[in-house]
């Protein structure tokens, strides 16, 4: 027996060797009234106002989402920030405002509990935005209950304008039932609004396959591989 894992003859000469490769594939769709967001209920949603110090948090506390899969919607009212609309659906897009006034930035959004999510699973957020010249920060974060608490599970940030019109992010799932909210900020003086078309949860699936190579004589093998390399210690 010489050093090596495999021999000359490709036979396993040690235990724990791959002969499979991961391919990843995202299915399903676990966010309602979201493709395309024009067809959804953003102009009917149940809006909260709020000027408290973490607004995203207050309005999912203050006006929970208790019916799943439907939007809500956020906006700031005034100081500490500019009072803003909440967003809303025009033409094909919906609309997210922003102004900062005063020194005071604006923030507006959207947000809804998810249903039939599996704890621990990793899900993946597709948000479409055909514009790519407003300034701002579109934020996405996710929400846990814990009895009748709600805590910040996590929070990714777009600065916007982005390099292409399709950003994508992830999250882990805490609940089946995690909120997910989406809003916009600018350090834009002048009013704008940034349109985004429709947002997509896709769940993680993770598949093995076998990996096979050729010989010399045209026949298909399934390769013995592990990524720490091709050889043993002498112990």
């Amino acid at each position: 027996m010489n050093n090596q894992e495999i021999s000359s003859r490709g036979i396993s000469q040690i235990s724990g060797l791959d002969i499979f490769s991961s391919i990843i594939n995202y299915t399903g769709e676990f966010l309602g009234l979201g493709q395309p967001l024009m067809t959804s209920n953003i102009d009917e949603a149940v809006d909260y106002g709020t000027a408290e110090v973490n607004p995203q948090l207050e309005s999912v506390i203050k006006s929970y989402p208790s019916t799943k899969n439907i939007w809500y919607k956020y906006h700031t009212t005034g100081s500490p920030y500019t009072n803003i609309q909440a967003p809303s659906i025009s033409g094909s897009f919906a609309h997210f405002k922003g102004h900062k006034s005063g020194g005071n930035r604006s923030f507006c959004g959207i947000y809804q509990q998810l249903s039939g999510l599996t704890v621990g699973k990793t899900y993946e957020i597709d948000i479409t935005n055909p514009y790519q010249l407003i300034e701002g920060t579109l934020t996405v974060k996710t929400y846990r209950k814990e009895g009748d608490t709600i805590f910040e599970s996590s929070s990714h940030a777009f600065t916007m304008p982005y390099v292409n019109g399709n950003m994508s992010t992830h999250f882990t799932a805490t609940t089946e039932n995690d909120v997910i909210l989406i809003d916009y900020t600018t350090e834009s003086t002048s009013a704008v609004i940034q349109n985004i078309y429709a947002m997509r949860i896709s769940e993680l699936q993770e598949y093995l396959v076998p990996t096979y190579a050729q010989d010399i004589y045209g026949n298909d093998h399934k390769i013995l591989r592990r990524d720490l390399g091709n050889t043993i210690s002498d112990d």
